[in-house]
C-alpha cells in the first residue's frame, strides 16, 4: 500500500507583521506599509535560539563588569540577528537584514516580538481574523 503526501497543498500558518517603512520610487523616498508573513521556524532558527541561551549563560558566568558588559553586547547582537533570521523565513522569500531590524525595532520590541513568535509557534497566538 502506497501513501502519498502532497506538501504543495499542506496548510501553512503565517504570522502577519506590518511595519511603517520607506522605499525609493522614481528617485524619491516614500513611506509605505510593509507586510511580512513569517512562517513557522526551521531548524536554523531553533539552532539560533539555542545559541542565544549559550550567550545568556556566558553573561551569568561573567565575573568582571567588563565581561558582563561584553556579554550584554553579544546578547543584544544575537537577538537582532535572530530576529532578522526569523523575519527572513517569510512568504515572499525576502532577506531581512540586521540593519533593517535595527531601524525598525527597539530592544523592548524585539523582546515582545520573540514572545509573540513563541506563542505563534505553539499555536497560542490569537487570530484576529
Amino acid at each position: 500500500m502506497n501513501f502519498k503526501i502532497n506538501f504543495q497543498k499542506a496548510k501553512r500558518n503565517y504570522m502577519v507583521l506590518t511595519f511603517d517603512d520607506e522605499r525609493e520610487k522614481d528617485g524619491k523616498i516614500e513611506e509605505y506599509e510593509r507586510t511580512i508573513c513569517v512562517g513557522m521556524p526551521r531548524k536554523r532558527v531553533f539552532t539560533a535560539l539555542m545559541d542565544i541561551q549559550e550567550v545568556v549563560n556566558k553573561r551569568d558566568e561573567a565575573e568582571s563588569k567588563r565581561e558582563k558588559n561584553e556579554a550584554d553586547r553579544e546578547t543584544i547582537d544575537e537577538l537582532y540577528e535572530l530576529t532578522a533570521e526569523i523575519l527572513s523565513n517569510n512568504l515572499k522569500g525576502e532577506k531581512i537584514t540586521v540593519d533593517w531590524v535595527d531601524d525598525q525595532f527597539t530592544i523592548e520590541e524585539i523582546k515582545e516580538f520573540l514572545t509573540q513568535y513563541a506563542k505563534f509557534t505553539k499555536g497560542e497566538a490569537s487570530n484576529p481574523n
